[in-house]
């Protein structure tokens, strides 16, 4: 009668209904409800709060069929009808309750559906875009976390209002045993129904009883939702004239479980009248049984129910349908199916107690058929994981009562199921469920008698492990062991119980037997040992040491026996990469920390003397202390096991304490054994520096509790080493360089008493390696070469960088080697003020420029103070990967220089390094030359990569390659049109001042100058800096800054433009050179810096303030030209002078010409093409100023004759002025003559004011002859 279909799913419903009635004002209809309207929604699991989760709210209306019918008077007859939706989504909520402990209002805007048609997609079309908008509902919401008992405990207050509990569809992660739950879902889908010769279509009701197979109606067995009572019946809502209705509406069937078999579900179809008479006419009925014939479930799916019509003659108002099976075969003629018509429902079963698998009610039915016993437990394997968790526990009783039934037939049957369920535990997608067998075995399992076949069993397939050829089985029974010994250890303690203690002897002995099979010890087998043999001693761990001599007696013989094979198995493991083998190694820790924390010093004692020879005790010493190294090194526990870990670290540090005694004794002096000694100090080094160790990471609260519990462990281990190390007394030495390293990493613990303890330990190796070699080389550049990479990890610190000095110098004080001392440690406390400023300006969000500008120094340092020319070439390479990324392409260049000049054009091999492969020196200087080539020409600077070209050519052309040696000519060649053709702007360079102690040390109270980015100004750049600097502040003056403002615990930024005073003097004054050439010249490859200060000495001069105007002149001479392997470079000297108010007017005047000459030059040899702007503007501005003041003031103030008078020493120069004024004069008239070859006819009224000012400003100068002018410029005339 049914058929299954797949359909497209809608959003997926998670959780069931909850329901609440109100009357028509919005409040609970019934009246006591008042503040009690409330649900929990349970059983939502991490991987469910992940999803995108919607609350839907589904509003039903009751009453007539149209909401704007216009009858008064209460309805006759109440249908429900669709009214509106409302949804909000709770990834916009979760993150707001997740942090609060109380309610929280939520406003739901309700939409209303205007086709009902779409009502069943309704909250998925809100989902989508929404609809019309209706008044909303308010909810409150509370996120509780823990399981039913934890939050019923927790928040008793919300269980007093009367919650309904809502629980999930399906089943939550976990079902623990006692977990009892039988309910079927069923979703009412859709129809497709004949209209029936009516004009219209109809308005179908479907009402839905439960009938059991006697035709009684199931009370109570229909919930439409948590917060309402049950319903003998349920009647879906109407769909207005809809003959294909979608209802997909879902209600819980919790029916009891007596009375699943044999049950139906009847639905009847109605046709509902507009007219308000009442009249509802049945047109039809369908019905699907609940069971099987072979005892089954109706399986979770879709269902199309046969429609059966009903004629009208039956339609009489006390008809009723077939309410059983034997009632329809008999009125099967009067029944007939609608071949037109159909119906759909869905189910979904959520039961611990019915299941939908054939075999798996086969074996929980077992006693219905004894004779298939055999067969029912072979197919166990058949039955799909998800339904064996689910009745986990009513299987594990069924599996022990068949073994209790005939122990000696299905013993081994019985046996074999289990090993299968608890390997099937062992998958990833059921691990989950091993709390859930745990729980079986303490508190609901019952099989008394159960170890009995259980030992017989494991120990038939151990007996045989070394005989069969396929194993499988046995592998299988070995997995499955931990939990055969907790059902074995279990039943054992209910047979005691039970019979107080009878037996105990033959079941010590069944286990000693079992014990000695032919097996392969595994982890779990070892533990279980461990566990029995344990099982007199007190609980683990003990309160006090031991004291019993029995239980002393037990510990020795275990000791004797157990310890060696323990170490050896877990060093077998750990010798496996597998995650797997690591966990599964947690066992043989366990029991291997177990046994060593019985143990006292007496058991330690006794062990050392028990080894024949040295070499068996420096066999076990180096065991025991490769399995301890394991144990820090690899994650044998998790993470957040603390106290393990905690207790763990306190084993060792114990256990090291014991044997450490026997290392000094028979590993020292004459017999001294370097192996074991390094495995001790490795072993020491990596307890201290464990995380679980690192109690700066804990909060106040968990620190207290561990020093509480164990003190300081570091510190304590940290005392063992030094005291070890000082017993070493010449073999020290052996750990010359070695040791530097992982010493140092421990002194780098942020613990001052241990840095204490450790730092002087670097004094002792300096005087050792002194004493053997004359020198402590191997020393300083180990501990120069660590340093450097512990520091980079994060490791160190202000207050480590002044202990390191202040202790290290206070032992060198003592020394005859002092000076040498003195001087490296000084240079080490100086690379870690380097270090530790490289690492905050690369850990934090900084700029690049503060990044490069550390790189930068700590690059210097390495070159010039340590000269350590591999860290040194590691730093150029880093350098140069910032300026890549910066695109600074001419400073990247730079950078990359520097290790090309430290390599040489011969074949000597290198080794591979950093990026570079193993080859010749000559090939790496060869490709280096290229790369460097290549940013010269991405950052336009072709000057300095033509030298290369040239260079590059030289080698290509010895070696006779002369397709290379094409390549770079062409490539020369082309770097010379770039110059003459490509348009390059002249940067801009800037001064900055970093005066505070807040800057970085090598920022501190220091001046840089900067060479700005193209089109950057002052303000864009002062902008940027106060930008990379937001704590600093910008100082408005650019007087050098006092004492105060060095010293005070604050960021000042001193910022002013500079004018760049080339070196490449010769270039600028040639003539002939096109100023593309003098243009670049200008401003690279300069070192020296200018920055003017006006200012008048003595009174002002109202009438003309050139008399009086000084010229304070700085000159800054940089460390390095600019550009260069940064972007700034310090400033290392300053330069003073003051120049005269006669001087700065020959400085103006001569810099004006030279700019005019430049100028005037281009337009003459056309270098400036088409507009003449630019022109125009140059000679107005000089001519106008000369004419309004200008040369016209210079003339004024330096010619005049009190002036010569009384500055008899400034002839020379007045001289100078003068010429220049007269060169100035014929400049401007070749100008003038260039501009009118080239003025527009539209512009000649400016070139004719041009000529009438420049005749005033000729006029002016009185020692320009008219008639040289004539001379020189005829055509003006």
């Amino acid at each position: 009668h049914t058929k299954n279909r797949k359909l497209r799913p809608l959003t997926l419903c998670s959780s069931e209904k909850f329901m609440v009635r109100l009357n028509k004002n919005g409040g609970p209809k019934n009246p006591e409800k008042v503040d009690r309207l409330c649900a929990l929604f349970t059983d939502l699991s991490n991987k469910d709060m992940k999803r995108d989760l919607y609350i839907i709210s589904q509003v039903i209306r009751t009453g007539r069929m149209l909401l704007n019918d216009s009858k008064k008077g209460p309805a006759h007859v109440q249908y429900r009808r669709p009214y509106g939706c409302a949804v909000l989504a709770m990834s916009d909520v979760l993150q707001t309750i997740s942090e609060l402990k109380e309610e929280k209002d939520f406003v739901l805007k309700v939409y209303t559906c205007n086709n009902e048609n779409e009502w069943y997609q309704v909250h998925d079309n809100i989902i989508r875009n929404g609809n019309c908008l209706s008044p909303g509902l308010i909810i409150s919401l509370q996120l509780l976390r823990g399981d039913m008992e934890l939050v019923r405990r927790e928040n008793p207050l919300i269980f007093t209002k009367g919650v309904a509990i809502t629980r999930k569809l399906g089943f939550p992660d976990v079902i623990m045993p006692g977990d009892v739950r039988n309910d079927l879902y069923l979703t009412l889908e859709r129809g497709d129904f004949e209209r029936g010769g009516k004009s219209v279509q109809k308005n179908i009701e479907v009402t839905m009883y439960v009938l059991y197979a006697d035709g009684e109606i199931l009370k109570d067995c229909i919930s439409l939702g948590s917060g309402e009572p049950c319903f003998p019946e349920y009647r879906s809502f109407v769909l207005y004239h809809n003959n294909s209705p979608r209802w997909s509406e879902a209600v819980k069937l919790p029916i009891p479980i007596d009375r699943f078999r044999g049950s139906h579900l009847r639905f009847e179809f109605r046709h509902c009248s507009t007219k308000d008479k009442g009249e509802k006419k049945l047109f039809g009925f369908a019905f699907t049984p609940l069971m099987r014939e072979d005892g089954t479930t109706l399986s979770d799916d879709s269902h199309e129910l046969y429609v059966y019509k009903v004629r009208r003659s039956r339609c009489s108002p006390g008809f009723k349908p077939p309410s059983f099976w034997d009632s329809f075969i008999h009125d099967f003629l009067v029944f007939q199916r609608s071949s037109k018509e159909t119906f759909w429902i869905s189910t979904q079963l959520s039961s611990t107690k019915l299941t939908q698998n054939v075999d798996l009610l086969a074996l929980l039915k077992w006693k219905a058929h004894p004779e298939r016993v055999m067969d029912i437990l072979g197919r166990l394997r058949h039955v799909s994981g998800e339904e064996i968790v689910k009745f986990l526990q009513d299987i594990l009783d069924t599996l022990f009562s068949i073994l209790d039934d005939n122990t000696e037939k299905y013993g081994p049957l019985v046996f074999q199921s289990l090993v299968f369920i608890i390997n099937l535990l062992r998958d990833s997608k059921y691990y989950h469920f091993r709390p859930v067998m745990d729980t079986y075995i303490q508190k609901h399992f019952a099989g008394a008698l159960a170890y009995r076949e259980l030992i017989r069993c494991l120990k038939w397939y151990m007996d045989r492990s070394a005989e069969v050829v396929r194993q499988d089985h046995i592998q299988e029974a070995m997995r499955a062991l931990e939990y055969l010994f907790k059902f074995i250890v279990q039943s054992r303690i209910l047979y005691s119980r039970a019979t107080c203690g009878m037996e105990e002897e033959q079941f010590r002995t069944s286990i000693q037997e079992l014990f000695q099979s032919n097996v392969v010890i595994s982890p779990v087998f070892l533990s279980v040992f461990l566990s029995f043999s344990f099982l007199s001693l007190p609980p683990f761990p003990p309160p006090a040491p031991l004291q019993d001599t029995s239980v002393q007696e037990e510990v020795e013989m275990m000791v004797e026996s157990l310890l060696d094979v323990l170490l050896q198995t877990l060093l077998s493991i750990m010798s496996k990469s597998q995650s797997q083998e690591a966990v599964r190694g947690q066992q043989y820790v366990s029991c291997l920390l177990s046994l060593l924390r019985q143990m006292t010093d007496a058991h330690f004692q006794h062990l050392i003397e028990n080894f024949h020879s040295k070499e068996e005790l420096k066999e076990f010493l180096l065991k025991i202390l490769c399995v301890f190294r394991n144990l820090m090194k690899l994650s044998i526990f998790p993470r957040d096991w603390n106290v393990m870990r905690l207790l763990t670290s306190h084993i060792i540090l114990t256990t090291a304490q014991h044997l450490s005694p026997a290392l000094h004794k028979n590993f020292a002096q004459s017999d001294f054994d370097f192996k074991v000694w390094n495995s001790y100090f490795s072993l020491a080094v990596l307890y201290i520096n464990q995380p679980s160790l690192q109690l700066e990471n804990l909060s106040p609260a968990k620190k207290k509790k561990v020093l509480d519990r164990y003190g300081d462990m570091r510190v304590i281990m940290t005392f063992q080493l030094f005291s070890m190390w000082q017993n070493l007394g010449e073999n020290k030495i052996h750990f010359i360089p070695g040791m530097i390293g992982p010493f140092l990493g421990v002194t780098l613990v942020p613990q001052v008493e241990l840095r204490n303890i450790m730092i002087p330990i670097f004094h002792d190796m300096m005087d050792w390696e002194q004493r053997k070699n004359g020198n402590f080389k191997q020393v300083e550049a180990e501990l120069i070469d660590k340093l450097d990479s512990l520091v980079s990890e994060g490791k160190g610190d202000e207050n480590y960088r002044e202990l390191f000095g202040l202790l290290l110098l206070e032992k060198i004080e003592q020394e005859t080697w002092r000076e040498t001392g003195t001087s490296f440690v000084t240079s080490v406390t100086r690379l870690m003020e380097r270090l530790l400023d490289y690492r905050d300006c690369m850990k934090g969000d900084e700029t690049e420029n503060k990044k490069i500008g550390c790189t930068v120094n700590l690059l210097n340092f390495y070159k010039s103070e340590i000269n350590k020319e591999e860290m040194y070439i590691r730093y150029i390479h880093k350098l140069c990967d910032m300026h890549l990324q910066a695109e600074n392409f001419t400073e990247a260049a730079f950078t990359l220089l520097l290790y090309w000049e430290l390599l040489h054009w011969e074949e000597r091999p290198l080794k591979d390094f950093l990026h570079y492969p193993a080859q010749s020196q000559w090939h790496r200087k060869e490709s280096l030359c290229r790369r460097v080539i290549h940013y010269f020409n991405k950052g336009k600077c072709w000057e300095f990569g033509i030298p290369l070209c040239r260079e590059l050519a030289f080698q290509y052309e010895s070696q006779y390659d002369y397709q290379s040696l094409s390549w770079i000519r062409k490539m020369e060649a082309a770097y010379y049109d770039n110059i003459m053709e490509q348009q390059r702007l002249e940067p801009e360079f800037f001064r900055v001042g970093f005066y505070g102690r807040k800057f970085p040390f090598f920022l501190r109270n220091k001046e840089f100058v900067c060479r700005g980015h193209d089109y950057e100004r002052l303000e864009a750049f002062q902008q940027r800096m106060l930008g990379e600097f937001p704590q600093a502040i910008a100082m408005q003056h650019p007087n050098q800054p006092d004492e105060a403002t060095l010293q005070c615990d604050a960021q000042y930024l001193q910022i002013y433009a500079v004018t760049p005073v080339p070196d490449s003097v010769g270039v600028l004054q040639m003539e002939r050179v096109p100023d593309r050439i003098k243009s670049f010249y200008r401003v690279n490859n300069v070192r020296r810096f200018r920055y003017d200060r006006p200012f008048h000495k003595g009174l002002k001069d109202r009438e003309n303030e050139f008399k009086s105007l000084w010229i304070e002149r700085t000159t800054l001479i940089l460390s390095h030209p600019l550009p260069g392997i940064s972007r700034w470079f310090e400033v290392e000297q300053r330069e003073l002078v003051e120049v005269s108010p006669l001087e700065n007017a020959t400085s103006v005047v001569e810099n004006k010409n030279q700019e005019l000459r430049t100028l005037i030059s281009q337009y003459q040899h056309k270098q400036l093409h088409g507009n003449i702007n630019l022109l125009s503007m140059t000679l107005n501005g000089v001519i106008d100023a000369a004419v309004n003041g200008g040369i016209a003031r210079y003339q004024e103030a330096f010619f005049d004759k009190d002036y010569i008078t009384s500055h008899p020493e400034d002839t020379e120069k007045i001289t100078q002025l003068k010429d220049l004024m007269q060169e100035q004069v014929h400049i401007l008239g070749l100008g003038l003559a260039v501009h009118e070859k080239l003025v527009h006819p539209e512009m000649r009224p400016l070139h004719k004011k041009l000529i009438d000012q420049f005749q005033m400003m000729r006029n002016s100068l009185c020692h320009v002859s008219l008639h040289e002018l004539k001379e020189e410029l005829p055509s003006l005339f």
